[in-house]
């Protein structure tokens, strides 16, 4: 019989230790036993080497430890996560600012930067209005014109810019570079 998950299902009695309420037991789980000469321990996994769940040959089966272990088999070549057991090493922070960090965040990802929100942000309205104040001063209606943008995004572009100290107003809606 095979399962809707495509491992085959064997009849077993409802009093063996691996049989489910039905008394069937998966058939894989059957032959790693029979091929370690002992039960599996709780937690154990049972990884098809060749990915076919119906090819329960003792060559195709592999015990592993747990749950996690058993992923590593599946994982994609591609993927950048941490291993288990795999060290974690320091790194600097890609930005350049000489700060360490480990590698991997406690959910195995790998990181580039020391924490979220360090990356640089690319800003296109604010470095168009720095080029543009760069010549001299302009109102605000020439930056919108020359931009091609928003009343709004030119507005918190230059609240940000303003911020920063970036940028001062010279007069009402006439702004320079600080």
């Amino acid at each position: 019989m095979r399962a809707s998950q495509g491992y085959i299902l064997i009849r077993v009695g409802p009093d063996h230790h691996l049989a489910d309420v039905r008394g069937y037991a998966y058939e894989h789980r059957l032959v790693a036993e029979e091929k370690l000469g002992r039960r599996l321990l709780p937690g154990e996994q049972i990884h098809h080497r060749d990915g076919d769940k119906a090819n329960n040959d003792p060559g195709n089966l592999e015990v592993v430890g747990s749950v996690a272990e058993h992923f590593v088999h599946h994982r994609s070549t591609g993927s950048r996560r941490r291993k288990p057991n795999e060290p974690n090493p320091q790194i600097l922070c890609k930005c350049g600012c000489g700060a360490l960090f480990l590698k991997y965040d406690a959910g195995g990802r790998p990181r580039a930067y020391v924490q979220s929100g360090h990356v640089p942000q690319r800003a296109p309205t604010r470095t168009g209005i720095l080029a543009l104040l760069s010549g001299g001063a302009l109102p605000r209606a020439d930056l919108i014109r020359h931009l091609g943008l928003s009343k709004h995004a030119v507005a918190v572009a230059l609240s940000k810019l303003k911020r920063r100290g970036m940028i001062v107003q010279e007069a009402r809606g006439k702004w320079r570079l600080a």
